[in-house]
């Protein structure tokens, strides 16, 4: 089965000082929370599946947000951290227990949405023989993680760091989650961290090292929201107006 992980325990800070009183994944646009928008942007891919939503522990106690990911993804599991982790990867390996060996895993960013037929891109990793794929948009900002690439393959990734104009669009596909988690780990034991912090795209540097095959799918911008800050939040609400 293919399992989709969606970490929802990252930082609300840049909404916080904007005067938001909730956390992220709650924030409404257009009347619906931000999670919903993503949950919905992925729910039309006819292969099996089953979300995992990681989220805070604090934010069960203090919003329920357990109780609105189970509305909109009655089959979800929920992982709810005591703690924060050192980053992304950390947050996702916490779902070990919940995912089969033979499973293949979809990593998601919970303030997107890729407006793209999401079953063809399962397609073209199946067309390819990739043992991983991401999906990537033009950008030069250091915000995001890059890839080199070399034909259809990803030759190297590079986190908050524009190696090209080729930056990974929080989307990233694993077939194996028996090899994910191998390459996981090894990510962490040898330290492999930027700021101290742990990130999705250095573990597929472990599977190019390792002579596993990792493919790119690129989109138009145009295709791509991202809900990152405030302002993107404002700017999507106004496309959906017409402004």
């Amino acid at each position: 089965m293919l399992k989709i992980l969606i970490p929802l325990a990252g930082s609300s800070e840049l909404f916080e000082k904007a005067g938001y009183n909730y956390p992220k994944p709650l924030i409404e646009i257009k009347g619906k929370p931000m999670i919903q928008w993503v949950v919905e942007s992925v729910n039309n891919i006819p292969t099996p599946f089953q979300f995992i939503f990681i989220i805070k522990e604090s934010d069960v106690h203090k919003y329920h947000l357990d109780n609105t990911l189970k509305l909109l993804a009655p089959d979800s599991q929920i992982v709810k951290l005591k703690n924060e982790t050192n980053g992304g990867l950390c947050s996702v390996l916490m779902a070990a227990d919940l995912i089969s060996e033979n499973d293949s895993i979809l990593i998601l960013n919970s303030d997107q949405i890729i407006n793209t037929n999401l079953e063809e891109v399962n397609h073209f990793w199946k067309s390819m023989d990739s043992d991983a794929g991401v999906i990537t948009i033009q950008s030069v900002h250091p915000r995001w993680s890059y890839i080199l690439k070399d034909g259809n393959e990803v030759i190297q990734t590079a986190e908050k760091n524009p190696i090209s104009r080729d930056a990974i669009a929080g989307y990233y596909y694993f077939r194996s989650a028996e090899l994910f988690f191998d390459y996981a780990y090894r990510t962490i034991l040898n330290d492999t961290s930027v700021n101290g912090l742990f990130y999705i795209s250095s573990v597929i540097n472990e599977f190019i090292l390792n002579n596993k095959k990792v493919n790119y799918y690129q989109i138009e911008n145009n295709n791509y929201y991202s809900f990152y800050s405030p302002k993107l939040v404002q700017e999507f609400e106004n496309m959906i107006n017409g402004k």
